[in-house]
């Protein structure tokens, strides 16, 4: 996970939407405070970790 700082407070980001969402996350001038890998964390745009196990 991503964290960004962005205008309406922090915000974690997947891997996935990081890419996805590059252009609109540079647009709005979000800024990249570090990563995480935790799979407790949810993604502020889709709402999913950055990996998915099956059980």
């Amino acid at each position: 996970m991503h964290l960004f700082e962005t205008e309406e407070g922090d915000k974690w980001v997947c891997i996935n939407c990081g890419v996805e969402e590059e252009i609109m996350i540079k647009g709005k001038g979000w800024e990249w405070i570090f990563d995480r890998h935790d799979q407790t964390l949810r993604c502020a745009l889709c709402g999913n970790s950055d990996y998915d196990f099956d059980d």
